[in-house]
């Protein structure tokens, strides 16, 4: 048996996000039957952590598992053959057995793409658009967040689910059109990126207090971000191992 890593993008605008599920379109369910066009065998993937409804991928991370022995453009040219546009296959390299797409992730970097003017029917699923955004408020609010702290403020309740994450480093880079938000983390719990890019976005357009960035993290009250910001604007852009 051989396990194989690769690396994949996504649109993931209609897709039920990226796991398996019986009667909605989805990621992981339409790259095993890519590969089980491919092969004819049933070959199961596992990702590094799955992504919502919406949400993108520059640099998601799967492995799978087969007797197959091929060389990784072999498997990248016929994946990518079967499968549609909007997800494409952008490298497949043998790995040890003890590699695991997301017991073996180190950390991983997404970003939050915002536009600066409104958006286009070409763009409007790929970045969100927030009127009047302070950009220095925007950064010095998005400092507090980095660091080990409790999240569980920023996102659901899940029974016996860590909160206590580490953001190695928050960055906002301004061009022209755009405003990105760049998060580097061990791991993120769901709807976190989202709710803190919400209380960010709210805050830099004079409708929150910095102050409450810091109300969150003291005391993981889910009701002060009360924001979740739309998923066609994330992206997880990289995994590190």
């Amino acid at each position: 048996m051989i396990r194989y890593f690769a690396v994949v993008s996504y649109d993931g605008s209609d897709y039920y996000g990226f796991q398996r599920l019986n009667d909605r379109p989805n990621i992981q369910q339409t790259i095993e039957k890519a590969l089980k066009n491919m092969t004819q065998q049933e070959i199961l993937i596992f990702v590094s952590g799955r992504t919502d409804k919406g949400v993108h991928a520059k640099g998601q991370v799967i492995h799978f598992d087969t007797e197959i022995d091929l060389e990784g453009d072999v498997w990248v040219n016929g994946i990518n053959r079967r499968l549609p546009d909007s997800i494409r296959i952008k490298s497949v390299k043998k790995v040890n057995f003890n590699m695991h797409a997301r017991h073996s992730a180190k950390s991983k970097i997404y970003e939050y793409k915002i536009s600066k003017k409104e958006s286009s029917p070409f763009t409007s699923r790929y970045e969100n658009y927030f009127p009047n955004i302070d950009v220095d408020k925007l950064t010095k609010a998005s400092e507090l967040l980095e660091g080990m702290h409790d999240f569980g403020g920023f996102s659901v309740y899940i029974k016996d689910k860590p909160t206590v994450k580490t953001i190695y480093s928050v960055k906002v880079k301004e061009t022209k059109n755009h405003i990105t938000i760049q998060f580097h983390g061990d791991s993120f719990l769901r709807y976190m990126i989202r709710r803190m890019v919400g209380l960010l976005v709210e805050i830099s357009t004079g409708k929150r207090d910095i102050s409450d960035v810091l109300k969150i993290l003291k005391t993981q009250d889910r009701a002060i971000a009360n924001k979740t910001a739309p998923a066609k604007g994330l992206y997880l852009v990289k995994v590190f191992y």
